[in-house]
């Protein structure tokens, strides 16, 4: 209770108890008993209205209890809607790791499978490569001769009559050809199509290309080249070669390549020397080379 309402209680019952001028002087019992009445009377307007004021203050207190109480409600519901949202997220996040690590093992199995295939895909294209040059054994490359260079006759008769000429074969040294024909890339202005040549027998087609090497073939003043033939993919992978090929040709130690798989060979302090690379091949050139 405030200080007010203590020192109004106060005044209350003082007021109740200060006897009256007339009690002083000698008032008679019935006009001292109606002097109590009237200060008992307002000893009950003062309670009474103490009571009005407690009445209103509790009611406010009531209220606000109620309105903390509805808030209170309000926010154990949201409290409860937030459990059941963190409880559905939690189960989707578990179902969501069990995919996660279904498909990481999924994807492993997918992982080694690959490699696996990549592995005898890798096999395949090398044991197919391997074949295809096996094919083109009896073959050889010709460059430099002219388009139409045989006239109206087959490219075919031409060559067989030019062969021992150029080469310096006698007639029982002529080798059987099987065909010949331009390659298939379409005709450019300026610029020869080689000639396939392929032999009916391996050494002869060994016989005109080491021939065909130690001489300086020359046909309407243009060199002819034979080259061995040999797959694109093989092709390719010699064409990487050739910073490297005439790095170590210019020190005299080029010695060819080996055919399958595809690697260059060179002689160094008398011992062959076989690169997969050419980035091999030019590093060990680079620890090789005369230091100044």
């Amino acid at each position: 209770m405030s200080t007010s309402h203590a020192s109004k209680e106060c005044d209350i019952f003082t007021r109740a108890r200060k006897p009256t001028a007339q009690n002083k002087k000698g008032a008679s019992p019935e006009q001292a008993d109606a002097s109590s009445m009237a200060g008992i009377a307002d000893v009950l307007r003062e309670l009474k209205s103490l009571r009005s004021e407690f009445g209103l203050k509790l009611d406010g207190i009531n209220n606000r209890l109620g309105e903390v109480t509805s808030a209170i409600t309000a926010l154990e519901g949201k409290v409860a809607e937030v459990k059941q949202d963190v409880s559905e997220h939690t189960q989707r996040i578990g179902e969501a790791e069990n995919r996660v690590m279904a498909a990481e093992e999924e994807l492993e199995g997918v992982r080694v499978e690959l490699a696996s295939t990549v592995k005898r895909l890798t096999h395949l294209e090398m044991k197919t490569d391997d074949l295809e040059n096996r094919s083109r054994r009896k073959n050889l490359r010709m460059f430099g001769l002219k388009e139409g260079a045989e006239g109206t006759r087959p490219l075919l008769d031409f060559i067989r009559e030019m062969l021992p000429r150029w080469l310096g074969l006698s007639a029982d040294q002529t080798p059987v050809l099987e065909r010949v024909h331009r390659t298939l890339a379409p005709a450019k202005p300026n610029q020869h199509r080689a000639v396939l040549i392929r032999f009916w027998k391996f050494q002869d087609r060994e016989t005109v290309y080491r021939l065909s090497s130690q001489k300086n073939i020359l046909h309407d003043g243009a060199k002819i080249t034979l080259v061995q033939d040999f797959s694109a993919e093989t092709m390719r992978k010699r064409r990487e070669f050739n910073t490297a090929r005439k790095l170590f040709g210019e020190m005299g130690k080029f010695r060819g390549f080996q055919l399958n798989p595809c690697k260059m060979r060179v002689v160094h302090d008398g011992k062959v020397v076989l690169f997969s690379s050419p980035r091999e091949a030019e590093e060990f050139h680079r620890k090789i080379q005369p230091k100044d």
